[in-house]
């Protein structure tokens, strides 16, 4: 019996106009050269597995992490930041993103151009049909320039029509999930989306109308989005569900116990606004 042809790619050359590519322009723009580095890193991985990577995405980053070095990124928040600015973008599948799972029609066009040879199964997360075009719900975009040249062997990939059904109907479901702009402040806007995030990639699924209830939610218990900003912080740091206002010690609310009378963690939210705007600043040097 011979062998099974190997799944993952072995390298792929970055064409000569990558950095030509809008995308990629929009992230460096964003995120300068350390969100490149982590799509790269990213895209490597993918490719490595074939033409999808099926990762929680939290470990996904302390990996990254582990690859860059600390010294040059401090926390799982800024990686998380950036995967999900790539699906914004396009540069992966935003409702699969939502799953855990990374890949884009792009990725998937040209790994089946170097694989029409090979009997290869691809049915899981599969996004575009046998003519190569997009399926209903898959994104449209062409394949940017870095999913170009792509050149190596590959293995099946194994899985039931159950999966490839709820593999499409969970995307149909989530695909609008997180969309749009919720605030004006690009910096409440920022921490608001690693909020629902990061609740999506613990396992919670979140409606379209629960993200504006939580929306909603957030701009009620303040007029002033510096305390939004802070309410959020907290609630992200906390694991929390939901929000709730800020302590104001004087102000009449509980100051050491929340509604349900549990005891509250304390957090030094000075401390997390002040790391916060060390980041931001790290990122505008690199763009400079």
């Amino acid at each position: 019996m011979g062998r099974l042809p190997k799944q993952g790619l072995s390298y792929f050359p970055k064409d000569v106009d990558y950095y030509d590519d809008f995308k990629v322009m929009d992230l460096l723009n964003e995120f300068g050269p350390l969100g490149q580095t982590i799509y790269d890193i990213i895209l490597s991985s993918v490719y490595r597995e074939g033409y999808y990577l099926e990762i929680p995405l939290d470990k996904l980053a302390a990996k990254i992490i582990r690859i860059i070095g600390n010294r040059w990124v401090k926390n799982k928040d800024l990686v998380l930041q950036v995967i999900q600015y790539c699906a914004d973008i396009g540069l992966f599948e935003k409702a699969l993103l939502s799953q855990n799972v990374i890949t884009s029609v792009g990725i998937q066009k040209r790994y089946s151009e170097v694989t029409v040879r090979n009997k290869v199964q691809k049915d899981k997360y599969w996004l575009i049909n046998k003519d190569g075009q997009p399926l209903l719900n898959a994104p449209k975009n062409g394949i940017p320039a870095t999913e170009k040249g792509i050149s190596a062997t590959e293995k099946p990939i194994n899985d039931s029509d159950k999966q490839q059904k709820e593999s499409k109907e969970n995307k149909s479901k989530e695909n609008k999930n997180i969309k749009g702009v919720y605030f004006e402040n690009s910096d409440l806007e920022n921490v608001f989306r690693l909020y629902i995030t990061g609740r999506i990639s613990r396992g919670d699924t979140l409606s379209v109308e629960q993200i504006q209830i939580l929306q909603e939610e957030l701009t009620n218990l303040s007029d002033k989005d510096s305390e939004r900003i802070a309410i959020v912080k907290k609630a992200f740091a906390s694991g929390w569900k939901s929000f709730y206002p800020i302590n104001k010690g004087k102000s009449g609310t509980k100051s050491k116990k929340d509604l349900n009378n549990f005891e509250r963690r304390k957090y030094d939210m000075d401390s997390l606004e002040e790391q916060l705007l060390a980041d931001r600043r790290e990122f505008e040097h690199c763009n400079n």
